[in-house]
């Protein structure tokens, strides 16, 4: 159920944005939505390829790292200023940051870990039948 009505809160964000080198609020969203997708994947993704890792922390720098650089490759070609290009990547990075926070805490199963101070962690899954 969880999964359904974020899968619908998601879609919600995502209005169409047409591929125009604006400002207009249907870019930014556009921004924001692929924020949201791509970091729920690559912390999807990193749960499964290297659990010993921070998943969230690696759903969130990756893809933002990747969107950042891709801006500063549109602003040095001209493709953009300075002032759009710092706005595309900041609403990339609200929605990475949300994406990989929501699937880390919301969609993905708790993970048995170390910890430095206390030895172990853990997480814990309820399921009730209705």
């Amino acid at each position: 159920m969880k999964a359904c009505l974020a899968v619908c809160g998601l879609l919600l964000c995502s209005t169409p944005a047409f591929a125009n080198g604006n400002s207009s609020l249907n870019s930014e969203l556009g921004h924001f939505a692929g924020g949201v997708f791509t970091s729920s994947a690559v912390t999807a993704l990193s749960n499964y390829i290297a659990p010993e890792q921070n998943r969230a922390w690696n759903g969130f720098w990756v893809p933002t790292a990747v969107s950042s650089l891709e801006e500063l490759r549109e602003f040095a070609v001209g493709d953009n200023t300075a002032g759009e290009a710092l706005l595309d990547a900041s609403c990339f990075a609200v929605g990475a940051f949300i994406g990989s926070y929501s699937t880390n805490h919301f969609l993905l199963t708790p993970t048995v870990g170390k910890d430095g101070e206390t030895g172990r962690y853990f997480g814990l899954n309820l399921a009730f039948r209705f």
